[in-house]
């Protein structure tokens, strides 16, 4: 198995073009809500469920090493108070799966536990009332994970979801109504980075180095063939599970099997996600616009396919996981700061 995977890999190339910012369906404004519903609902239980076969995992799972190993490698997680903000969350996707699994682990250790929020631009346009009432529901069920109902934007965040390490007059903050939990942040865009044009997504990074002290960036598609061919057999993947993991919401399956309206646009805008994602050498060039200049200097490798960076306090680390046999791979971009003195 492990020969035939690699003779496939060597066919999987990336795409000889340039990222493209094309739209997707779901983005639009006059796209319904019932079905950005929808469509938000079946790619949570994407990253949840398990497909027989083809993962050996869930990606919610893992998401979750991933965010567990890069909290193990902050240098104060046990001595600093530190939160875990979701950026983007839609419907909530896999980050209510990770929070338990996290703190699962941790309290097996004796450790403390790290909360977890959700966030969005637009909690109360870009979400229907379900949602909302999604989100409501998540928290109940976990003393760790909250959410923000107002609007955070990540390229301009509010207070409450900046680090208290940020630079700044702390007292005329406080006298404006201002105040900070003391936490620092790690931010986490999961599925969501590649929404951002690349004048968005330079404000999003340099608000991202400015205003909390580590971030990570999860997608499960990229821009080569084998992610593209997968996603047009999405058509096919939500024309056969709808009836088994939904078979009690009539609309969504009239939507599927009459009229495959939701086939059809979860794979048109899995195609559109996997020209709009980035590789990491041009996530570090948006890293080097921000810093004024060139900012990456190799500082090491290994044999597992992590590429590491640094830059001045900044270390940044890349690596792909296989997460859906033989070509689907997760993207895991993870940054943090260094600890002074050590």
């Amino acid at each position: 198995m492990d020969m035939l995977t690699a003779s496939i890999q060597r066919l999987n190339c990336k795409l000889p073009f340039r990222r493209c910012q094309l739209v997707e369906i779901c983005d639009l404004d006059y796209c319904p809500s019932f079905l950005k519903h929808l469509c938000q609902n079946t790619l949570t239980q994407q990253w949840l469920r398990r497909l027989p076969l083809l993962q050996s995992q869930s990606p919610a799972q893992l998401a979750a090493q991933a965010i567990l190993s890069a909290l193990d490698s902050l240098e104060d997680l046990e001595t600093a108070d530190w939160t875990v903000i979701d950026f983007c969350s839609g419907a909530g996707g896999p980050i209510p799966y990770v929070e338990r699994e996290v703190n699962r682990r941790r309290e097996r250790e004796g450790k403390k536990a790290i909360p977890f929020r959700l966030s969005d631009i637009h909690p109360k346009i870009c979400l229907s009332s379900l949602d909302i009432d999604a989100w409501i529901h998540l928290s109940s069920h976990s003393r760790n994970l909250s959410f923000i109902p107002q609007p955070v934007d990540a390229s301009s965040p509010p207070f409450s979801v900046i680090s208290a390490t940020t630079p700044g007059d702390k007292v005329a903050a406080f006298d404006q109504g201002f105040s900070s939990d003391g936490s620092k942040v790690l931010r986490v865009y999961c599925l969501s980075f590649h929404h951002f044009d690349d004048e968005q997504a330079e404000r999003v990074v340099r608000s991202t180095l400015e205003t909390s002290d580590a971030f990570a960036i999860i997608e499960l598609q990229d821009r080569r063939v084998g992610s593209l061919v997968l996603m047009v057999m999405e058509f096919w993947l939500v024309f056969f599970i709808s009836v088994l993991w939904f078979w009690d919401e009539p609309l969504r399956l009239l939507l599927t099997y009459a009229v495959p309206a939701l086939p059809a646009v979860h794979c048109f805008d899995g195609i559109v996600s996997c020209l709009r994602t980035r590789t990491f050498g041009e996530f570090i060039g948006l890293v080097e616009e921000v810093l004024g200049s060139k900012a990456a200097v190799r500082s090491g490798g290994s044999g597992d396919g992590r590429t590491l960076l640094s830059r001045g306090d900044w270390v940044f680390e890349h690596r792909r996981v296989l997460h859906t046999w033989p070509v689907g791979f997760m993207g895991f971009t993870f940054g943090r700061k260094m600890v002074l003195g050590r």
